[in-house]
């Protein structure tokens, strides 16, 4: 049985169920590869919230997000979608960075990640870019759009970096809601998004 399982660990089956023995040095074994288990376990998710959130911000990335429009372009076929997007583009990031330095351009991003995650916070919220962001509104927060745009606004208006000087998060937005007549993909609201 122990070996059964060594078979199964080596082939990346995590789930598999270490069988203790009695006898002294086969449960040392058993012990030892239940250990071995549960940090394969612990390092499997690790690794997969890693490749899927943006290590600056702790937003999605873009392997989260590549993987999500594809799941979520099945809905749209379906014709099961209701969404809006919001698309957010960080003012002067570049012009901050070489004025101030990276250490507070990054401070920016993070505070703009910030301002993205407690305004739209019952959201799906991507880093799709350097100073790029995405908001997908259902539901709730879809019907509250034209609110929740305000509040974010209000929210940009009143947050900064400090630095040797006041850094404003200004942060650009555009947004667009599906349309079943004429969206076929969840690109097609994006590009909206992004041209408003």
């Amino acid at each position: 049985k122990l070996t059964d399982a060594s078979i199964k660990l080596s082939n990346g089956d995590y789930d598999v169920e270490i069988i203790h023995s009695n006898t002294y040095e086969i449960k040392l074994l058993s012990n030892a590869f239940e250990n071995m288990t549960m940090r394969l376990r612990e390092r499997e998710a690790l690794l997969h919230l890693s490749a899927n959130r943006d290590s600056l911000t702790g937003i999605r990335n873009t392997t989260s997000y590549a993987s999500w429009v594809a799941k979520f372009d099945e809905e749209i076929k379906g014709k099961n979608a209701d969404f809006g997007v919001v698309v957010l583009d960080l003012n002067d990031l570049k012009a901050t960075n070489d004025q101030y330095g990276h250490a507070v351009g990054n401070q920016l991003i993070v505070n703009a990640a910030q301002v993205i995650l407690d305004v739209f916070k019952d959201s799906l919220a991507f880093r799709v870019g350097g100073d790029e962001f995405l908001v997908v509104l259902q539901n709730e927060n879809l019907e509250n759009w034209e609110t929740l745009l305000k509040q974010f606004d209000q929210k940009c208006a009143n947050t900064f970096v400090e630095d040797k000087a006041k850094i404003a998060v200004g942060i650009a937005r555009g947004y667009a809601r599906f349309d079943a007549n004429k969206d076929l993909q969840f690109t097609d609201v994006f590009k909206r998004a992004d041209k408003a």
